[in-house]
């Protein structure tokens, strides 16, 4: 009788409340897996509907450009060290063409239809792995503006570079093409993060109701908590 009074007293100090399992969380779950689903494709469908309606349809020009250091132009021999050398110094020609000094000579270039804020925000620069290759890569909403500054920046590059390396310079690979088609919009795809957000937050609605829910719903759960047996049981009346 002690023990069990012992129970009660420290039950009666934690409010009943008991450890949660794995297996209760996933009973949880299961027994709501309909607001779940419900949940998951309403939040999904809102993310698709929302990205197809307000998404605008973009399209990329893209160019390559090979890079030549100094070492590179003054010896017929291309040896291990001077296209490692090349290689380090990619990042650094990449700075001087997204430079402000840069895109004012593109925007000038292109009569200032666009600024060079404009132009910074339309462009991305990229080394390609373990070569001299810089990739240069043009997003805008109009294919012809696109295409306009990407052979802007492909024409202004070799300057650019001899100037402020002297002696380094650049050597056309890809030219820029318009763009026929525009990029994907990735509506699928968004829509599925949209359906797993849903179902995430369903989980968790589920899980703090039940965590704050205190009642006790089975005779199993009265028993579970204090480790009491069931004298009697008490019909439901209002049937």
């Amino acid at each position: 009788m002690e023990t069990e009074e012992k129970k009660l007293d420290n039950e009666a100090k934690t409010g009943g409340e008991s450890e949660i399992s794995i297996i209760d969380i996933i009973n949880m779950m299961l027994t709501f897996w309909w607001f779940i689903v419900i949940l998951a494709v309403l939040v999904g469908g809102a993310t698709y509907t929302y990205f197809k309606l307000t998404a605008i349809p973009e399209y990329k020009s893209t160019s390559r450009l090979y890079i030549n250091t100094e070492a590179q132009q003054t010896s017929t021999d291309v040896n291990t060290n001077a296209i490692t050398g090349a290689v380090n110094l990619l990042p650094t020609y990449i700075e001087v063409l997204q430079s402000k000094t840069f895109l004012d000579i593109v925007s000038d270039d292109l009569d200032n239809t666009y600024s060079e804020s404009d132009i910074s925000e339309m462009i991305t620069l990229e080394a390609l792995v373990d070569t001299n290759i810089i990739q240069i890569s043009v997003q805008d909403a109009d294919a012809h503006t696109a295409y306009l500054v990407c052979s802007s920046i492909v024409n202004n590059a070799p300057d650019e570079i001899a100037r402020v390396f002297g002696g380094g310079s650049t050597k056309l690979i890809e030219y820029p093409e318009e763009a026929d088609n525009s990029e994907p919009l990735h509506t699928a795809r968004n829509a599925v993060i949209g359906f797993v957000a849903g179902a995430a937050i369903a989980m968790v609605i589920i899980f703090l109701v039940n965590m704050f829910d205190t009642r006790v719903k089975s005779k199993d759960e009265l028993v579970s908590k204090y480790g009491l047996p069931i004298l009697g049981e008490i019909p439901n009346l209002q049937n």
